[in-house]
Protein backbone atom coordinates (compact mmCIF):
# COMPACT_ATOMS: atom_id res chain seq x y z
CA UNK A 1 0.00 0.00 0.00
CA UNK A 2 2.76 2.44 0.83
CA UNK A 3 4.57 1.95 -2.37
CA UNK A 4 1.32 2.74 -4.25
CA UNK A 5 1.31 5.84 -3.03
CA UNK A 6 4.72 6.75 -3.32
CA UNK A 7 4.02 6.03 -7.07
CA UNK A 8 1.47 8.25 -7.39
CA UNK A 9 3.13 11.11 -5.81
CA UNK A 10 6.03 10.11 -7.94
CA UNK A 11 3.34 10.51 -10.78
CA UNK A 12 2.06 13.44 -9.42
CA UNK A 13 5.15 15.39 -8.99
CA UNK A 14 6.35 14.78 -12.72
CA UNK A 15 2.76 15.98 -14.07
CA UNK A 16 3.57 18.97 -11.85
CA UNK A 17 6.89 19.11 -13.25
CA UNK A 18 6.41 18.93 -16.89
CA UNK A 19 3.36 21.84 -16.74
CA UNK A 20 5.85 24.07 -14.75
CA UNK A 21 8.22 23.13 -17.55
CA UNK A 22 5.66 23.69 -20.70
CA UNK A 23 5.62 27.48 -19.27
CA UNK A 24 7.19 29.71 -21.49
CA UNK A 25 7.46 33.00 -23.53
CA UNK A 26 3.73 33.46 -25.15
CA UNK A 27 5.02 36.01 -27.97
CA UNK A 28 2.95 38.59 -26.84
CA UNK A 29 2.44 41.70 -24.15
CA UNK A 30 2.37 39.05 -21.37
CA UNK A 31 5.83 38.47 -21.59
CA UNK A 32 6.55 42.03 -20.11
CA UNK A 33 3.96 42.20 -17.79
CA UNK A 34 0.40 42.88 -17.17
CA UNK A 35 -1.48 46.37 -17.61
CA UNK A 36 -2.57 48.15 -14.63
CA UNK A 37 -5.01 50.99 -13.12
CA UNK A 38 -3.44 54.61 -13.59
CA UNK A 39 -3.59 54.81 -9.45
CA UNK A 40 -1.59 51.88 -9.30
CA UNK A 41 1.44 53.84 -10.92
CA UNK A 42 5.07 54.33 -9.01
CA UNK A 43 5.50 57.00 -11.85
CA UNK A 44 4.94 58.35 -15.04
CA UNK A 45 7.12 58.61 -18.14
CA UNK A 46 6.48 61.35 -20.61
CA UNK A 47 7.59 60.71 -23.89
CA UNK A 48 8.94 63.59 -26.21
CA UNK A 49 9.60 63.66 -29.59
CA UNK A 50 13.26 62.85 -29.68
CA UNK A 51 12.64 59.60 -26.80
CA UNK A 52 14.61 56.44 -28.17
CA UNK A 53 14.44 54.46 -25.27
CA UNK A 54 12.93 54.21 -21.43
CA UNK A 55 14.14 52.76 -18.28
CA UNK A 56 11.92 50.66 -15.74
CA UNK A 57 12.95 48.48 -13.00
CA UNK A 58 11.44 45.01 -13.18
CA UNK A 59 8.72 44.82 -10.99
CA UNK A 60 7.76 48.88 -11.07
CA UNK A 61 4.41 49.96 -12.08
CA UNK A 62 4.70 52.79 -14.77
CA UNK A 63 2.02 55.31 -16.44
CA UNK A 64 3.58 56.09 -20.15
CA UNK A 65 2.39 58.83 -21.77
CA UNK A 66 2.69 60.69 -24.88
CA UNK A 67 0.61 63.28 -26.63
CA UNK A 68 -2.24 63.16 -24.26
CA UNK A 69 -2.44 59.27 -24.50
CA UNK A 70 -1.13 57.00 -21.56
CA UNK A 71 -1.53 53.71 -20.24
CA UNK A 72 -0.08 52.22 -17.40
CA UNK A 73 2.13 48.98 -17.08
CA UNK A 74 3.70 46.53 -13.99
CA UNK A 75 7.02 45.26 -15.63
CA UNK A 76 7.23 41.71 -15.03
CA UNK A 77 9.59 40.17 -17.88
CA UNK A 78 9.35 36.33 -18.69
CA UNK A 79 12.54 34.50 -18.21
CA UNK A 80 14.01 38.29 -16.59
CA UNK A 81 14.42 39.70 -20.57
CA UNK A 82 16.36 42.77 -20.12
CA UNK A 83 15.23 44.82 -23.70
CA UNK A 84 11.70 45.17 -25.75
CA UNK A 85 9.99 46.94 -27.91
CA UNK A 86 7.64 49.47 -26.28
CA UNK A 87 5.40 48.92 -29.54
CA UNK A 88 4.88 45.70 -27.89
CA UNK A 89 3.02 47.02 -25.27
CA UNK A 90 1.25 49.89 -26.04
CA UNK A 91 -1.85 50.29 -27.21
CA UNK A 92 -1.70 49.73 -31.17
CA UNK A 93 -2.85 53.57 -32.01
CA UNK A 94 -0.13 55.28 -30.13
CA UNK A 95 2.98 55.99 -31.68
CA UNK A 96 5.82 54.62 -29.86
CA UNK A 97 7.54 52.81 -33.03
CA UNK A 98 11.59 52.49 -32.54
CA UNK A 99 11.33 53.44 -28.49
CA UNK A 100 13.36 50.22 -26.62
CA UNK A 101 12.54 49.49 -22.80
CA UNK A 102 15.15 48.83 -21.17
CA UNK A 103 14.78 46.37 -17.91
CA UNK A 104 17.26 46.45 -14.74
CA UNK A 105 16.68 43.97 -12.00
CA UNK A 106 14.90 44.59 -8.72
CA UNK A 107 17.37 45.13 -6.13
CA UNK A 108 15.13 44.61 -3.79
CA UNK A 109 15.70 40.63 -5.07
CA UNK A 110 19.41 40.62 -5.67
CA UNK A 111 21.69 38.45 -3.34
CA UNK A 112 24.14 39.91 -1.50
Amino acid sequence: MLNTHRRALAILCATLATSAIAAGPTGTAADYGSSAPHAAAQRGIELQPDTRHINVTRGETVTIARAGQRFTWHVQTFNNKTVFALSDIAPKDMPVDGIQVYVAANPLYAGS
